[in-house]
């Protein structure tokens, strides 16, 4: 399945394609009505619940768990009088993993596609990743200078630091690798399911 995270650098927006949806919701109504839709629109939807309509299904079996494999994006399927419950704990989980999460309410029209609402959920996401890198950059003087920039694709959360020209031109090549563990750690530290992290320092043009 293609992962819709390659679409983010497409000058054109997002293309069409299909996505693996993480479906959290409380309500059985809520859920069959949103999952129609996506399916008919060609995604593949995945389930938290089990069997027996439990809340997770990886709770005796990990690799039952959808988000031990690649999901696109969590959507949260609930009716304007469906109270938040134990239910959507799914959504938790995806936060947990980088997931971007939406909700849903089955009953309006949305007006805006599912690919955009997605891109916006992920551009949420990478913006998180950044004000933690700049944070952890803040608590030494490696920050200053440096504008970071997240983006990922395929699971490798894509780290890009620009370092301002008169900085950078002070800086060794150790100052170079050490900056690059020290962003490095704070993305393990802030994504800890990231199949890989890619670091790459470059110098502002001025």
């Amino acid at each position: 399945m293609k992962d819709l995270r390659h679409y983010l650098e497409a000058p054109d927006g997002w293309c069409n394609t299909y996505m693996r949806i993480l479906l959290v919701a409380d309500d059985t109504d809520d859920s069959i009505a949103v999952e129609t839709t996506l399916v008919a629109d060609g995604h593949v939807v995945a389930s938290c619940n089990d069997e027996f309509g439990g809340p997770c299904r990886g709770l005796d079996h990990l690799q039952d768990c959808p988000l031990e494999s690649h999901v696109d994006l969590a959507v949260i399927a609930r009716s304007a009088n469906v109270h938040r419950s134990l239910g959507e704990m799914g959504s938790v989980c995806a936060t947990r993993h980088r997931v971007g999460v939406i909700e849903i309410d089955p009953s309006e029209v949305l007006d805006e596609s599912i690919e955009n609402l997605a891109a916006v959920a992920e551009q949420g996401v990478c913006h998180d990743y950044e004000r933690t890198i700049l944070g952890a950059l803040a608590q030494s003087e490696a920050g200053e200078g440096v504008y970071v920039t997240v983006r990922r694709r395929q699971g490798t959360v894509l780290v890009t630091l620009t370092v301002d020209g008169a900085v950078f031109t002070d800086m060794s090549d150790r100052d170079v690798a050490a900056l690059a563990d020290r962003v490095r750690d704070a993305t393990r530290q802030h994504d800890r399911f990231a199949r890989s992290i890619d670091v790459s320092v470059i110098c502002s043009e001025r």
